[in-house]
This record gives C-alpha cells, structure tokens and sequence, in this order.
C-alpha cells in the first residue's frame, strides 16, 4: 500500500452570517443555511480573497455531527476566478461552538476534541489556475468566532 503525502496548497478564513434559515428536521438531520460574507486566501500558489457569496447548506444529525455543503468563490490577487465546492464532517458540534466563541481551539488538546475535515474541488476556466480542476484536496478546518479557517492540502 502507498501512504499517502500532501503538500501545502492555501488557507483561508471564510466569514458567515448566523444562520439564516433553520428548515428543520428532516430526512437528513436539521438543515441550517448560512451566507458567506467574505474572507481572505493566503498561499504560495494560491492567494486573494474569499468573495462575498455562497454559503453553506449544512445539516446537523442527532449525533452531534454537522454535515457540510458549502459553494464558494476565490479571487486571487491576478484577478481570477476559481468556484469551490466542499462537502465535510465537523463532529462533535457542541464543542467546536464551545472553542469558537473562544476565538477557536487555543492548543493541541482542544484541536484534538474536534475532527473537522472538507473535500474541496476546484473549478475554473482561468489557464493560470486550470491545474487546481485537476486535483484532489483535504482541508482541516477550525471554528473561529463568526468564521472557520481552513488549511487546504493537495493529495499528491
């Protein structure tokens, strides 16, 4: 079998509005819609702004576990556009409320209460950018007050 390795594509810090609609339980846990209002993209390949749209359509099961289903967009510094799509699991919720209101988890001991992981793809028509359509990434995220801050690596 060959272990797997990454290397370090970007992070970035995303902001959301509460939650804006709550519809409910339903088949697939409460469903609860967030907005994204924008953020900030740092890399050595990768860098610019996360633009404000998109959000999240997120359900959360009797588990504690918050499913995500988030849509957002990148402008780098150059000016291109790049759409990202990102399913995840967050687990348990209660807690990472809990070390968000405290800014987000403060050591390795609070980092290692929560797992929370995202499958970014990528997708864009912009030649500069046309190799992230090609990749597959994980992001390790933290809940940072009214934002998560994910760090993205590329499977290589």
């Amino acid at each position: 079998m060959i272990e797997p390795s990454f290397r370090y594509l970007c992070s970035y810090r995303a902001s959301f509005t509460e939650p804006q609609q709550m519809v409910g339980k339903a088949h697939f846990g409460r469903r609860m819609i967030a907005a994204l209002t924008g953020g900030e993209l740092e890399g050595e390949r990768l860098r610019g702004r996360v633009m404000p749209s998109g959000g999240d359509w997120a359900t959360i099961d009797d588990n504690d576990t918050l499913r995500l289903d988030a849509r957002i967009t990148f402008e780098t510094h150059d000016g291109a556009l790049i759409y990202v799509s990102y399913r995840g699991v967050l687990r348990p919720l209660s807690v990472a409320h809990k070390h968000a209101r405290a800014g987000g988890p403060q050591s390795d001991a609070d980092k290692a209460e929560i797992y929370f992981r995202t499958t970014p793809m990528f997708e864009t028509g912009d030649e500069r950018y046309a190799w992230l359509n090609d990749i597959v990434a994980v992001g390790l995220g933290a809940s940072v007050g009214g934002a998560v801050r994910y760090d993205v690596f590329e499977l290589l």
